[in-house]
């Protein structure tokens, strides 16, 4: 697997074929609960375990943050002691029903289990808050309408609340990439999304009502970048 492919799976999980987007029906054709869970650690949890480490070292101090594509939660656990020590209060959400069955699991037995509540739920539909933080943790690239969603998001946020984003990022136009990540799901069972690039990203986050503040390349592969964003809401966003 390329390096783009193992940076860009993870966060919020369209459906398999079959699935409604919204409110993720079941399929019978997916691979056995655990075993979905299992690929999906095995794929993303090593670098979102860092992305996340970057990101939460950033947000405030005792903030509330909404962590939109929390998957298994495994990214989350992995940084314990910083959700800990930072008092860190966190929503996650997800539309796939194994990943929250096993984020679910995980948490009650662990320390985050009164600092981490999951649900499975479209950020479309999340009526949650108000927050200090959203984070989108590769899972922008993989939204129906990610202006729509930062739009609600910014709806969601406290006065000077930020949203945060950590994905892969191609510098130039890879058409054979484009054909490839959609036939990925049919191996892995997980979307890695569409081909993201920096003008369009930096674009719909324009069109979203947000001002980028930071933009922060944290890896490189070749054309191939693994970067970290933060943005505020410009004045009047957040109408929908």
């Amino acid at each position: 697997m390329s390096n783009e492919c193992g940076d860009a799976v993870r966060g919020f999980h369209p459906p398999v074929d079959g699935r409604d987007w919204y409110h993720g029906c079941s399929n019978a054709a997916d691979p056995e609960p655990v075993i979905r869970s299992l690929i999906y650690d095995t794929l993303v949890l090593k670098l979102t375990s860092r992305w996340y480490a970057q990101v939460l070292e950033r947000v405030p101090e005792g903030a509330a943050l909404l962590d939109v594509g929390v998957g298994t939660a495994g990214a989350l656990l992995a940084n314990a002691d910083l959700v800990e020590r930072k008092r860190l209060r966190i929503t996650g959400i997800d539309i796939d029903a194994d990943y929250i069955d096993s984020a679910r699991g995980r948490l009650r037995d662990s320390s985050l289990r009164e600092r981490v509540e999951v649900r499975r739920e479209s950020v479309y539909d999340h009526a949650g808050g108000p927050y200090d933080a959203v984070y989108f943790s590769a899972s922008f690239m993989l939204l129906p309408e990610p202006e729509r969603a930062l739009r609600h998001c910014c709806t969601l946020l406290n006065p000077g609340g930020r949203i945060y984003f950590t994905q892969t990022i191609q510098e130039n136009r890879s058409p054979w990439m484009e054909t490839l990540k959609p036939m990925l799901r049919r191996f892995t069972s997980i979307d890695f999304g569409r081909v993201t690039y920096t003008d369009d990203f930096r674009a719909q986050i324009r069109a979203g009502g947000m001002g980028m503040e930071e933009f922060t390349i944290l890896s490189r592969h070749g054309p191939r970048l693994s970067c970290l964003a933060v943005a505020s809401p410009m004045e009047g966003a957040g109408a929908e």
